[in-house]
């Protein structure tokens, strides 16, 4: 099977994450990685087995075997990590939030476009079969009329006032790091905005949202989101139905699901996966580059598109 030659910018945590799970699939290789230090970029290939190492994103990127580029740096360089990828003409898979404002995502599809390149936000949670398993469920009519999403991810997380999380300068703060997947689940088994949104929004010291707390309301149905780094959450989904409730434990990382009506549990699914979870989304837009697709079916641009919205949204009432 011909495989996609992929290169990582960054060796953070999420990189080598990502790195580790290439064994689990088929048709993709990881050939290159690159950091700003070369002690950095050949401790991270010699741990992941990795044949090239960079001490520059711009030597990565020029690289001609490379053709596709996983950007796992801070948010705030991945507008410009991503377009500078597309400029040397290489896919990018961009970890999320692909941008920090709505109109840096618009210009980033339009370049990608231009470009004739492959562009997706790096939403793995959408590929996993335990998401997939329940809205299968949810199309089935097995939980009755949806009326009620709740999602929340949050752990506390120590304070360093220039540590990523906590620094502005990083584009830092729980709603960008890990309150888009609650709204993520939102627009997934949704899919329509809001009538109304209310918020409460902690800060900490630095001026970064800690601890945010949302209400979407449909009219029909309600979202209740909730992110924090002041504390550890429930960190669960529940998609809540007329008949029936779905629960998803640790969802963004989901591996299970479990199906309830009333307090009996009448279902559950376990993918029994010995991997982290990043082989779904990497053998999914592998396929979709060699099939020679410009955006995912899965995770076409419109979602990124509705995330940096709704997250504008959000941050206006903080």
């Amino acid at each position: 099977m011909k495989k996609v030659k992929w290169g990582i910018i960054s060796t953070g945590r999420i990189a080598g994450e990502f790195a580790s799970d290439f064994k689990y699939v088929d048709n993709a290789e990881l050939v290159a990685v690159a950091s700003r230090s070369q002690e950095s970029a050949d401790a991270f290939a010699k741990r992941h087995g990795i044949p090239k190492a960079y001490d520059s994103y711009q030597k990565l990127y020029e690289d001609p075997e490379v053709e596709a580029i996983y950007v796992a740096t801070p948010h705030n360089f991945h507008f410009e990590n991503s377009r500078d990828a597309l400029a040397h003409d290489k896919a990018v898979l961009c970890e999320k939030p692909i941008t920090i404002h709505p109109a840096q995502f618009e210009e980033l599809r339009a370049f990608a476009k231009e470009k004739n390149q492959y562009l997706m936000e790096g939403m793995w949670t959408y590929f996993h079969p335990a998401i997939q398993k329940a809205q299968q469920w949810v199309a089935d009519g097995r939980i009755g009329q949806l009326v009620q999403v709740k999602a929340d991810f949050g752990y506390a997380v120590p304070f360093d006032p220039k540590g990523r999380m906590y620094n502005p300068d990083l584009a830092g703060g729980a709603l960008l790091d890990m309150g888009i997947y609650p709204i993520a689940m939102a627009w997934l088994f949704l899919r329509k905005d809001p009538k109304e949104i209310q918020v409460t929004c902690h800060k900490a010291s630095t001026g970064v949202d800690d601890d945010v707390n949302i209400l979407f309301d449909y009219g029909n149905e309600t979202a209740n989101l909730a992110t924090s780094f002041r504390s550890k959450l429930h960190n669960n989904l529940f998609v809540i139905g007329t008949e029936a409730t779905i629960r998803i434990p640790f969802f963004w990382k989901a591996s299970e699901c479990f199906l309830y009506k009333g307090d009996e549990q009448i279902d559950h699914f376990d993918d029994g996966r010995d991997s982290i979870g990043f082989n779904h989304e990497l053998q999914a837009v592998s396929q979709d580059i060699l099939d020679g697709k410009k955006e995912s079916a899965i995770m076409p641009h419109t979602n990124s598109a509705k995330f940096q919205e709704l997250m504008t949204k959000v941050m206006a009432k903080f």
